[in-house]
């Protein structure tokens, strides 16, 4: 009896694959999974070991062929897996620079090539402003290489979700600092790599090079950039704010159930940087039909969308669903003029629009600030 093509597909044996298959599977694996799976059968180990895993790998990225052995594979594959780590939106921690963007985001370029770009909001419209910033590609030798324009800078982790772009230091050792590291640990590597004498030679390169210093800069990860359906706020946003300028926000979920907004602002001294806008535990949901106090509520504000040679356009959306908040005037204002008094329980709404997006306002003001997504399927959408 003739067997199916379907039954002999079911009946193949991992171990039966040609190694052109074995090696594919594993260029397309982190290190530890990679690891993992040459544990799996002899076959795959005899592709992990192999010394055309290091081809494979550089066919895969687009790189020059390397040299055929383990140990360029592991090189490789620490790399990629350096790369993978990047990727994604992360937001500048204060420093002595206020004009800085708050914001940088890593996005695959061509040649296995990680391109970082600072985020700001444009002048007009809602578009979002991209300026280079880091590229962090992987060279011939598998190791990977950083560059902040044509100087050589080092993009070290700090945990798995602190990043510090600073001055390279002309040594070939890569420095990183694992997730979970004692405190006293984290210290003396700090420490070491930062003590007076050290920090002075690359200063003094750095400066032989460009004429300048540069400052180290730290970056911590934006983890959730994008809502999902259990999380339909989560996620970095844009909109134009009631003075008719384009800010960020960051939306964010706690273990709780408490929901968070917060302004990601360029940093401008003490009151900058990360400021809060709302912080909720107890939300209500009112699904439709909504009460007519509900829709004269909603039909009365003001719906800022884009500012173009001082007119304001302003677009009303179709409702899903409304999340009653309630939040601290002094979270929302920092320098209130209203009494003491006046400063609790500030009433407030966040209407859900068919499209995905939300707006919300509070009670006082005769506007909703409506948000877009800034990026979409880990890409940055309505850039300039």
């Amino acid at each position: 009896m003739a067997t199916s093509p379907a039954a002999a597909a079911a009946e193949t044996a991992l171990g039966d694959l040609p190694e052109d298959a074995l090696l594919a599977i594993l260029a397309f694996l982190t290190p530890p999974d990679a690891a993992a799976a040459a544990c799996a059968c002899r076959a795959l180990a005899g592709a992990a070991s192999s010394p055309e895993l290091p081809l494979a790998l550089a066919l895969r990225l687009g790189l020059p062929p390397p040299r055929a052995c383990p140990a360029s594979a592991r090189r490789l594959f620490r790399s990629l897996h350096r790369l993978r780590r990047l990727l994604g939106l992360w937001r500048r921690l204060p420093s002595s620079h206020p004009a800085s963007p708050s914001l940088a985001a890593f996005e695959w370029a061509p040649r296995a090539t990680l391109a970082a770009s600072l985020l700001a909001p444009a002048t007009h419209g809602l578009a979002v402003s991209k300026s280079p910033f880091v590229t962090v590609s992987i060279a011939e030798s598998g190791d990977t290489v950083a560059a902040l324009g044509d100087v050589p800078v080092c993009v070290n982790f700090v945990g798995d979700n602190h990043i510090v772009v600073e001055p390279a230091s002309g040594e070939d050792e890569e420095e990183e600092m694992q997730g979970g590291s004692p405190p006293e640990e984290m210290y003396m590597h700090f420490a070491n790599r930062r003590s007076p004498g050290a920090g002075r030679r690359r200063r003094e390169r750095l400066g032989r090079r460009k004429g300048g210093r540069m400052e180290a800069q730290h970056f911590v990860r934006i983890p959730d950039a994008e809502p999902t359906k259990a999380r339909p706020l989560q996620g970095l946003w844009k909109g134009i704010c009631e003075n008719r300028t384009l800010e960020f926000y960051l939306v964010t979920y706690d273990d709780i159930g408490g929901v968070t907004c917060r302004r990601v602002s360029e940093t401008k001294g003490h009151n900058s940087g990360y400021s809060p806008l709302f912080w909720t535990t107890n939300a209500t949901f009112l699904e439709p039909p909504f009460s007519e106090q509900e829709l004269d509520r909603y039909s009365c504000c003001e719906h800022i969308q884009v500012v173009t040679s001082g007119h304001t356009e302003m677009q009303s959306k179709g409702v899903s669903r409304i999340m009653c908040i309630n939040s601290s005037y002094d979270l929302v204002d920092p320098h209130p003029s209203a009494p003491l008094d006046d400063m609790r329980n500030l009433e407030g709404r966040i209407w859900f629009y068919d499209d995905g997006t939300f707006g919300f306002g509070f009670t006082g003001s005769n506007s909703i600030i409506d948000l877009r997504h800034v990026s979409l399927d880990g890409c940055i959408v309505d850039t300039s």
